[in-house]
């Protein structure tokens, strides 16, 4: 039965690296105290180059050292411990060696963090799956709308629609159910104004913000929608199931604008409006 090999974690293999580090200082020590601080010197010599020189520089470095090393521990004779001679002559390449791992390894962490962060602030931003804004983007529009309210333009209409089942299909296949909501922001695309913006809530929502347009036009417009939509579904078990749609539309008080939470309570709550509506038909 094969086992698979884990690696080192980068926490553990700095833990050991520091282990080992005193490990060699205390042999060191018993062997000959005299050699303790110079081995201690060479120690953190090789830890600074292995960290702050480039890899092919280093590769140099320790090979000199190393024939510098050798003409050295010869020349030594029998005056000292073998495994002494042995330290001396191993301690710079092996922790100037390590050290350059130990970078790379943190480098490469910190590169996959930056990248995680990035990943993060742009799913915040743009949703992954039907490639629309999101409610932090949706946040920050509101805002700027509501600032430029007048008079004279016609009223925002913000729409909400919604898939009041999904949750109660998450056993079937999730590429399946990723793919359908796909087809329904490329359907909102293609069919609704151009004008009109379309930002994607928790997968399962969708808001659309009609500007410069009147209640009835985009309720005309929802009415067109709710046919167009009958037209995605999905298989599963090899039957075709259709998906069922909850739509509620606001319209913005340009005189007595909501701040943005309260507007997305509204809408919630003509959204029930509708599911009650679709039970009594």
């Amino acid at each position: 039965m094969k086992h698979k090999i884990r690696s080192l974690t980068l926490e553990v293999t700095i833990l050991l690296f520091i282990v080992f580090i005193l490990a060699i200082t205390t042999l060191v020590g018993f062997l000959d105290k005299y050699l303790m601080i110079p081995i201690t010197v060479i120690i953190l010599i090789s830890i600074i180059t292995g960290f702050f020189i480039d890899r092919i520089i280093l590769v140099w470095l320790v090979t000199i050292v190393t024939f510098i090393g050798i003409a050295f521990v010869l020349n030594i004779g029998s005056q000292v411990n073998g495994i002494v001679k042995t330290l001396l002559l191993v301690i710079f390449p092996f922790f100037a060696t390590m050290s350059s791992l130990i970078r790379i390894r943190i480098l490469s962490r910190s590169t996959l963090i930056n990248n995680r962060k990035l990943i993060l602030r742009k799913m915040e931003k743009k949703n992954l799956i039907t490639k629309t804004p999101t409610q932090v983007s949706l946040r920050k529009y509101y805002d700027k709308i509501v600032t430029q309210f007048s008079d004279s333009e016609q009223l925002v209409v913000l729409t909400l629609i919604s898939l009041p089942y999904y949750e109660q299909r998450e056993y079937a296949d999730q590429n399946q159910l990723f793919k359908v909501l796909s087809d329904i922001s490329v359907l909102l695309k293609d069919k609704r104004l151009p004008s009109e913006r379309i930002f994607t809530f928790d997968n399962n929502e969708f808001i659309i913000v009609s500007l410069r347009m009147e209640e009835d036009e985009v309720n005309a417009l929802n009415v067109e929608t709710r046919k167009q939509l009958n037209d995605i579904y999905f298989m599963l078990n090899g039957k075709k199931h259709e998906l069922r749609y909850q739509f509620a539309s606001i319209k913005l008080d340009q005189q007595h604008p909501l701040n943005f939470d309260d507007v997305l309570k509204k809408l919630y709550r003509n959204l029930e409006t509708d599911l009650i509506d679709e039970y009594l038909l």
